[in-house]
């Protein structure tokens, strides 16, 4: 997604890319895009007057018709792997996950799964913090293997059910899963798997993995990179621009989790503050827009530029 630049154009080839591709005009016919705008200090900008909006096709500019409120807010699922090796972390599991939903914006949606015996919603999509709390110091170790795999593909084939019920796209589904090296149950072919991940990326969804070597007597490396969750997630974080992170102790589980939620929250609040911008060109001109130039008036200010209101 093109980037915005200070008080002026935002883009120049990547814009006229985006822009030509999805408007193969008419003559006179209006045309729209969403915009993130952040300030200095990386609030969103969301005051911005028609007059501050600068479009231009071939240096001539176009007209701006409206300039709306976007919002794309962040679903966030977070997923714990409770299995045999997840007793001795309960502790380090609770507090960190509590920090991180502390550091969330009140009007995000969470939900909470289990992965052991099976991918169990414990607390259904909710903005209720005390339900997400209580779900968050209530779920208990299992003995049977964990299901990361199987976790990742309902994700995806939830989001894909929705898509299709709905044929709108609504949120950014970003899956944070906090997993152990412990050997897990799959019940998906490769095939499945391999088509989960392709959705997940079209669908520009997020996947964050925390990968936690609770092995005794494996050396830290082996045990990380043996593991056959770290097969699946190295390139399911690397498809959707995520995180994977290793960590030899689960203490460190108490300070990573809150950054990672406040780096979430940042994010969620950036796109519930977009604006969606409608402009036209000017008379005479048709076909795809050439050389397109987008920027703003007001200094200071950086963002993006997308169709779809994702990042």
């Amino acid at each position: 997604m093109p980037r915005l630049q200070q008080a002026g154009s935002f883009a120049a080839a990547a814009v006229t890319a985006l822009l030509a591709q999805a408007f193969p005009l008419a003559q006179d016919e209006p045309f729209s895009f969403i915009i993130s705008v952040l300030d200095q200090s990386g609030r969103p900008v969301r005051d911005l007057e028609r007059n501050e909006i600068v479009v231009s096709e071939n240096g001539v500019e176009a007209e701006i018709e409206k300039v709306e409120p976007f919002t794309m807010p962040v679903a966030l699922t977070i997923a714990v792997d409770n299995g045999p090796l997840s007793a001795d972390a309960l502790a380090h599991y609770r507090t960190g996950l509590t920090a991180l939903v502390r550091a969330l914006p009140a009007d995000m949606e969470v939900t909470l799964i289990t992965m052991s015996p099976q991918p169990m919603m414990v607390v259904k999509p909710t903005t209720d913090r005390i339900r997400l709390l209580r779900g968050v110091n209530g779920f208990a170790p299992q003995e049977e293997s964990p299901r990361f795999t199987d976790t990742l593909v309902e994700f995806s084939r939830r989001y894909e059910t929705a898509l299709k019920e709905t044929n709108r796209i609504a949120s950014l589904p970003i899956l944070l899963m906090v997993s152990t090296t412990v050997t897990e149950a799959v019940s998906y072919s490769p095939e499945q798997i391999t088509r989960a991940l392709q959705f997940l990326e079209r669908r520009k969804a997020k996947v964050h993995v925390v990968m936690l070597n609770l092995r005794r007597g494996a050396s830290p490396g082996a045990a990380i990179d043996d593991g056959r969750q770290t097969m699946i997630a190295i390139p399911a974080t690397k498809v959707t621009n995520g995180r994977f992170e290793t960590l030899a102790n689960s203490s460190r589980l108490t300070t990573l989790l809150p950054e990672m939620g406040t780096e979430i929250a940042a994010l969620h609040r950036r796109l519930v503050n977009q604006l969606f911008v409608t402009a036209r060109r000017q008379s005479g001109r048709r076909g795809p827009l050439q050389n397109g130039q987008i920027g703003v008036t007001r200094k200071g200010l950086t963002g993006s530029v997308s169709l779809d209101g994702l990042p």
